[in-house]
């Protein structure tokens, strides 16, 4: 329910959507109308986390397997489209908490496609995991839209969600920085697993909004298959690229 000042604001400031710029209803926590949401595409072919190359069913390749956690990745949309890309910024930047809640339910939406085309999980033994933010950046947004969106997923789709991950040290936001091996580096040894227990011969989801070079959901797959995880799966709702991803930051910053 709106509160007055809520109210309030919608009456001077009504809120439009981020697609067709249509005035939203009262009763639409959204900032994306329903026809601008289930307009958005979701991607049908699968490249390697690391070096891009096609692969089957989001599998990490294999030049790539012997360096890295991570066992596969799966893509919800594309980055390339203007919508993905204004909802990606209004919510990092701009502190829109309930645009994860429509990335989440875009991604359960893929997730139910990908089963229904043969790609299976023991949902007993799948646990979604978010990828954590720093304290000094959680308190800086307000909120992980990982933990969100990863909550959603499992709501929707009756999975057992798990926030295990911690980060052990602040690092720069990697849509700071423009060089591949740096961004690699900056999330090298940045998260632990808190409860090895819940992840032991479990297959994880790990959830995020956003990947580009994959360095920081690697990390992650680290520290989950160091716990004692079978697989790990990441699972973000676009993938940047590193030019894509630096003009974001400096849209959003004008």
């Amino acid at each position: 329910m709106h509160t007055f000042k809520g109210w309030l604001l919608d009456l001077l400031f009504p809120r439009l959507c981020l697609g067709c710029e249509i005035s939203l209803s009262d009763n639409n926590e959204s900032h994306v109308c329903s026809a601008c949401l289930a307009g958005i595409k979701m991607k049908n072919d699968f490249a390697c986390a690391f070096c891009n190359s096609p692969v089957v069913a989001g599998t990490t390749c294999p030049f790539c397997r012997a360096d890295h956690f991570l066992d596969r990745l799966f893509v919800a949309t594309s980055y390339e489209n203007p919508l993905v890309q204004k909802i990606i910024k209004t919510m990092k930047y701009r502190f829109v908490r309930s645009l994860a809640d429509d990335m989440a339910g875009l991604m359960a939406r893929y997730l139910e496609r990908r089963f229904s085309l043969g790609f299976n999980i023991d949902r007993g033994s799948t646990v979604v995991v978010p990828v954590p933010l720093h304290r000094r950046r959680l308190n800086w947004r307000g909120f992980n839209q990982a933990e969100i969106i990863g909550n959603g997923i499992s709501s929707y789709l009756k999975l057992n969600f798990q926030n295990l991950l911690v980060r052990i040290r602040n690092h720069v936001p990697q849509a700071q920085i423009s060089d591949r091996q740096s961004r690699i580096a900056n999330a090298t040894g940045i998260s632990k697993c808190m409860e090895p227990e819940l992840v032991q011969g479990k297959t994880i989801l790990l959830v995020d909004d956003v990947a580009t070079t994959g360095s920081t959901l690697d990390d992650c797959a680290r520290a989950l298959k160091a716990a004692g995880a079978k697989e790990v799966i990441g699972f973000v709702f676009a993938r940047g690229t590193f030019a894509s991803d630096k003009k974001l930051l400096q849209r959003s910053e004008k």
